[in-house]
């Protein structure tokens, strides 16, 4: 089994934080570049990158799709 890590990114006065090298790393998220927040119902909060649909290819879609 994998060993998890923790980080505790701090927030600063507008809400805003830096995701730690090593998360951006594994989840090749890079300047620019979009994220999904969700919040599960036990209060966890996922990370993930987003993937961008042109609106040219959306078909009915939302802007970005779960990866």
């Amino acid at each position: 089994m994998a060993q998890k890590k923790i980080f505790t990114p701090q927030m600063g006065p507008k809400g805003q934080m830096t995701l730690p090298k090593e998360i951006r790393t594994a989840l090749e998220i890079e300047e620019g570049d979009r994220v999904l927040l969700r919040i599960e119902g036990d209060g966890k909060v996922v990370l993930e990158k987003a993937i961008i649909i042109p609106a040219s290819k959306k078909d009915g879609f939302g802007e970005a799709a779960e990866t």
